[in-house]
């Protein structure tokens, strides 16, 4: 793999008076550090580090066929039933956890990417920067975060108890992760910007939950350039699968997970309906219209994880090597001075032993439960020729290069 050349760079080149006044009446509810945008601002932000670590360990598992996983099978011998037993469970993306579960190099890899993300509105105020690279940042950021939050927490099956809480510590989702701006922030509270400032129904499919039921968690990161078509992909996924949007006789079943975005579908049925008509093919859209009902309970809280929340042996080690380089920005203080240099590199870091599902028999790398999983990700692969992302290899096998 190509060794990534910077974290994050960035440029402003903006003259004296060039800059949009911003408007904040529209993001009254918006901590002010978080108002504002800079229409055609040359501010570029780029995650290659990111990039390469996603790359490395999430399994695209390609679109859902909707067919319903059978019921779960025994361990041999017992009455056991291990693993997710959803009828979702072979859908949707997966990220190898054990990666940095196991790994504390690659966790402190993480929280340190995290920790430079937190830093740069400081030295580049989000107001400075157009509204696509505002929401990378924050879904990036999001993710990364639920992510290092996870891994802490690995294994685990199910990430119920972490959506609801206990008298001892509030959901997962509630508690202050993030500093942005000297401004304390939850996970929630990431989501209620992006609704706040983007209203848009996309923005909800981008921010990755860590439970099977909720959108995928890409094999890239966003960027500017790239976040809306990426948003995109990710919402025709979700609503093409069941775990998304399931038609079943007169009733719509939905994921829970659009109620928690509730705010984005004002009018719930009739602003849902036309939204799952604008993701799917035409043969859905009459039964799509005329349901009768339509219920939010489809639901599949088990970990996303590649290995299904189980605490793997050191087999799913590779070596592939990437460092955490310095990463320049040039900003600019709004009164057209250009400001000297930031830096926010950490110096180089070895990022050894990543998670590589391609480079070995998926029977003596994974639990027996998974496989039946991957299997299916080969099936649904094998349909888009020239586009295959899993293969078993019998010998030694070069690196992966870049996305497939």
């Amino acid at each position: 793999m190509k060794r990534a050349t910077a974290l994050i760079t960035g440029l402003l080149l903006v003259a004296a008076g060039a800059l949009n006044s911003p408007s904040f009446a529209d993001e009254k509810n918006i901590p002010e550090p978080f108002r504002g945008e800079t229409k055609g601002s040359p501010i570029e932000i780029r995650y290659d580090d990111w990039n390469a670590i996603l790359d490395m360990t999430v399994l695209d598992a390609g679109t859902s066929d909707r067919s319903v996983a059978s019921s779960p099978r025994p361990v041999f011998g017992t009455r056991t039933v291990r693993g997710n037993t959803s009828s979702t469970r072979n859908e949707g993306n997966r990220i190898a956890f054990p990666a940095f579960a196991d790994y504390e190099e690659n966790l402190r890899i993480l929280e340190q990417i995290k920790t430079e993300l937190e830093a740069i509105p400081e030295q580049a105020p989000l107001r400075l920067w157009t509204k696509n690279e505002q929401l990378a940042y924050w879904l990036n950021l999001h993710n990364i975060t639920i992510i290092i939050e996870l891994t802490k927490q690995y294994p685990m099956k199910s990430l119920r108890p972490l959506l609801k809480g206990s008298r001892k510590e509030p959901a997962l989702w509630d508690q202050k992760l993030m500093t942005v701006s000297g401004i304390p922030l939850s996970l929630n509270d990431v989501h209620d910007i992006l609704v706040e400032k983007w209203d848009s129904t996309l923005v909800m499919y981008g921010l990755f939950q860590g439970y099977v039921g909720g959108p995928n968690i890409q094999d890239k990161a966003y960027t500017g350039r790239t976040v809306h078509k990426l948003l995109v992909e990710n919402a025709k996924e979700f609503v093409n699968s069941n775990r998304g949007m399931r038609p079943k006789g007169s009733t719509l079943h939905i994921s829970e997970y659009y109620k928690k975005n509730k705010k984005l579908f004002p009018d719930w049925e009739k602003d849902l309906k036309k939204h799952f008509v604008s993701l799917t093919e035409f043969a859905l859209h009459d039964r799509i219209q005329n349901a009768k009902r339509i219920k939010a309970s489809t639901n599949d809280f088990y970990i996303a994880d590649l290995y299904a929340g189980s605490a793997s042996k050191g087999s799913a080690a590779a070596s592939n090597p990437a460092a955490l380089t310095t990463a320049l920005v040039s900003s600019n203080d709004g009164a057209g001075e250009i400001l000297p240099d930031v830096n926010f590199g950490i110096g180089d870091w070895n990022l050894d032993t990543y998670a590589n599902y391609q480079l070995a028999p998926i029977e003596s790398r994974f639990p027996e439960y998974v496989t039946e999983y991957i299997q299916k990700v080969r099936k649904n692969k094998s349909m888009r020729p020239g586009n295959v992302d899993v293969e078993e290899v019998e010998n030694e096998t070069p690196e992966k290069e870049g996305n497939n």
